[in-house]
């Protein structure tokens, strides 16, 4: 399944892809983003990173919806030809669940929630029959907008971390949602920290069911690693991956956030 990076198109990132795009089209200052924009896609996630290296995410569909799996997802960093940023490619899922993505380039923040959220529209699109472009603008609305923002504590690898939560309900109280009732209470989660390599610990996207311990759709990624990559390895795969197929941040528009939308 080729994917293509619809929700660069559609604005979702471009709202808050000052980071991830180059400087060129970097015209809206960050500080005029909300919060939330501001956490996802204009934060340095990557400065921490030096030479070639792997982050590795687990990835978890379950609930009563669907069939579960289990899968991961890699994101092979590099450091860019542009000082201070940083080439990314992703291996999203595998096998039948595998979705293809251009390479990111000159790049400052962590796209892995943007391809995670491409992939929960799609999936909405399908269960629901809906606009894939519906459900981006509702997202798009909800980070410019009713996004909480709070401190948080989290434990990885043994250990307490501080971060950053950020929570959506995109499409509580909207146009439409009648018609996609089961979803209304569909709550998207982004636990951010700046002492986790990449910059994210967990996104998810939790559709509530009949309790509270049996949701109807839940997905979820949860950062597992970081490992170092050997340089030639590195440029070998870049150098071949390089020649086909559009940069990701080639196709951002310049940020900015839909203000009247809410």
């Amino acid at each position: 399944m080729r994917a293509t990076l619809k929700f660069l198109a559609a604005g979702l990132t471009a709202a808050g892809v000052v980071a991830l795009a180059g400087p060129a089209t970097a015209t809206t200052d960050p500080n005029d983003l909300s919060p939330a924009n501001q956490e996802l896609f204009t934060t340095d996630h990557l400065t921490s990173i030096s030479g070639p290296t792997k982050l590795t995410y687990d990835f978890e569909k379950k609930g009563s919806l669907e069939k579960g799996f289990k899968d991961e997802i890699e994101a092979e960093v590099t450091d860019s030809a542009t000082p201070g940023r940083k080439d990314i490619r992703f291996h999203f899922l595998t096998g039948d669940h595998f979705m293809e993505f251009p390479p990111y380039r000159s790049v400052k923040g962590n796209p892995v929630p943007i391809l995670f959220l491409e992939r929960d529209v799609q999936q909405m699109e399908r269960l629901t029959g809906g606009s894939a472009l519906y459900f981006r603008g509702r997202i798009l609305n909800a980070l410019a907008g009713s996004a909480e923002v709070k401190p948080v504590t989290f434990t990885y690898d043994g250990k307490s971390y501080e971060g950053r939560e950020i929570r959506i309900e995109p499409y509580l109280h909207v146009d439409l949602i009648d018609r996609f009732p089961r979803f209304e209470h569909k709550l998207y989660t982004f636990v951010v920290s700046k002492d986790i390599p990449g910059g994210f610990y967990r996104v998810s996207a939790m559709t509530p069911g009949s309790s509270p311990d049996a949701p109807l759709t839940e997905e979820s990624i949860t950062f597992h690693g970081m490992t170092k990559l050997d340089a030639k390895h590195a440029e070998k795969k870049a150098s071949a991956a390089g020649s086909g197929g559009e940069d990701a941040a080639a196709l951002s528009d310049p940020p900015h956030e839909d203000k009247s939308a809410k």
